[in-house]
């Protein structure tokens, strides 16, 4: 009787562990930190900062983000994701819905669908899996821009969260 409930107790952790192992590799943790300087072609002086966090989700293809910005001097105009290395400009592949009239301190957050991308086939990114990749293989960037700045005032590359 004994060795039959440990059979069962542990066929019921290698079933726990087996489906929260694959939920977790479904979900991606990723990060950015946002500021003038890294503005491509050419860095922005300003006192404006951000960070921002992404979850991507594989399985639904939903990317949550909250996106704070501190200091931007005058209001902000967009925010997208786009597809780029470091240091180098690239374009929107996922747009961003930005608050009206908001400056200074701030938050944005939402939830958009993979399937919403721009098609850059230039850029490699023909279907939505392809955006997919290129926010997992930490090939975006979150691009904030400003009434000051219409082409960027803040940039920051998506990473994974190295915690």
């Amino acid at each position: 009787m004994r060795q039959q409930w440990v059979r069962l107790a542990l066929l019921n952790l290698v079933l726990v562990g087996v489906t929260s192992g694959s939920a977790w590799a479904q979900s991606s943790e990723m990060v950015a930190k946002l500021t003038g300087g890294d503005e491509a072609p050419n860095t922005v002086n300003s006192g404006a900062f951000g960070t921002a966090t992404v979850t991507v989700d594989q399985g639904s293809g939903d990317i949550t983000y909250t996106i704070r910005v501190w200091n931007l001097p005058t209001g902000v105009i967009a925010a997208h994701f786009h597809v780029g290395a470091e240091k180098t400009p690239g374009p929107v592949i996922i747009n961003i819905e930005v608050p009206t009239n908001v400056s200074n301190d701030f938050t944005m957050t939402g939830t958009v669908n993979v399937a919403d991308f721009v098609a850059r086939p230039d850029q490699g990114i023909r279907s939505a899996n392809d955006a997919l990749q290129a926010i997992l293989g930490e090939n975006t960037y979150i691009n904030v821009h400003s009434q000051a700045n219409p082409g960027g005032e803040i940039r920051g590359q998506v990473k994974h969260d190295p915690r």
